[in-house]
């Protein structure tokens, strides 16, 4: 064989395995991953380049668990983010736009989460809430009222899984403040730090909070409550521990609701009661504009219902046909108002 051969096999034996070399960085990228890298920034994926090698060093793995990879196309660079949520990894993508270090949105592309407690998770005005972020502050949690650019209003009944997403987020701006700019960032957990009763969660202070698609329209205190037509009603709950009599005062639910807008009752299907423990009810919206079946109580036995820390001043959710209370919604903090129909 010539020389002249020779260095033609060798050329050639090089083109190969770099047109391979670039099929198997193609190929870290899911379709499921690139579909949603495409609907954040309109850019196919195909034109971005993996540098998750050059970007997740040792340390930074280590401080930012969730970031999985990372692409980069012009002044775009795209992140797969697994942080780990209530049931288990939850699959995000997002791209954040060098030129503004702004993130442009956030996909998310796959998750185990119960589908009751996070439907709204991938609802346009939950994901909207991750756009046109600054990445030179982490995102932070909040629980019923956004008050600073930074946070990040939770899911009603998905709390520990809204923080998981934020996590994920964090991670994905931390790395970029690190590659980019060579600063320190604070560590991202790729886990949430759940732990029942830790102190930080929602409290019960007296109001319920009236919420539709994510936003919180009003707030209903006890004092309004108690100054609607009141009534009494005398039901036996069976449970695993017998039988229990109660007398209960309180209002219609419906009468709160109308207290807010009287539209609301047309315009909604269901309404999710929601405890303080997170313990969430489905109310189809018919059964709540019955004349006699669901109820905000307020007293049990001629006294008042008592809050999670002993105090008087709790509110309940309670439906009459329900002799088992298995929809009863005790320390009644919010009401989420939805537009989809109830099945099953």
């Amino acid at each position: 064989m010539t020389i002249k051969n020779t260095i033609k096999l060798l050329l050639t034996f090089c083109i190969i395995v770099s047109i391979f070399g670039c099929q198997a960085n193609k190929q870290q990228l899911t379709d499921a991953e690139a579909n949603a890298i495409l609907s954040i920034c309109g850019v196919n994926a195909d034109e971005f380049n993996d540098i998750t090698s050059d970007v997740l060093t040792k340390e930074t793995a280590e401080k930012f668990p969730a970031v999985s990879k990372v692409y980069k196309y012009e002044h775009l660079f795209a992140f797969i983010v697994k942080p780990i949520a209530y049931n288990g990894p939850i699959t995000l993508a997002l791209v954040i736009n060098g030129n503004e270090d702004h993130n442009i949105g956030l996909r998310i592309i796959e998750h185990v989460e119960t589908p009751h407690y996070v439907r709204d998770m991938e609802s346009a005005w939950f994901m909207d809430r991750f756009a046109d972020k600054p990445i030179d502050n982490y995102l932070t949690l909040a629980r019923n009222i956004a008050r600073s650019e930074q946070d990040i209003v939770a899911i009603t009944g998905a709390t520990v899984t809204t923080e998981a997403v934020i996590n994920g987020v964090n991670a994905a701006f931390g790395v970029y403040q690190e590659y980019v700019y060579s600063i320190t960032a604070q560590d991202v957990p790729y886990m949430v730090r759940f732990t029942p009763g830790r102190g930080d969660g929602p409290v019960e202070t007296g109001v319920i909070s009236i919420r539709a698609y994510g936003v919180v329209i009003a707030e209903v205190s006890l004092e309004d409550i108690r100054a609607l037509p009141s009534v009494i009603r005398t039901m036996s709950i069976h449970s695993s521990s017998g039988v229990t009599t109660h007398k209960f005062r309180g209002t219609l639910l419906s009468n709160v609701l109308n207290l807010v807008d009287t539209a609301l009752v047309e315009e909604y299907h269901i309404a999710i009661a929601v405890g303080v423990d997170d313990y969430l009810s489905g109310i189809r919206m018919e059964e709540i504009i019955m004349e006699n079946n669901v109820f905000v109580m307020y007293e049990d036995n001629d006294e008042p219902l008592l809050r999670k820390d002993g105090e008087p001043g709790a509110m309940r959710v309670v439906v009459i046909n329900d002799v088992f209370g298995q929809r009863f919604t005790n320390n009644l903090i919010e009401i989420v108002l939805e537009s989809e129909v109830l099945t099953g």
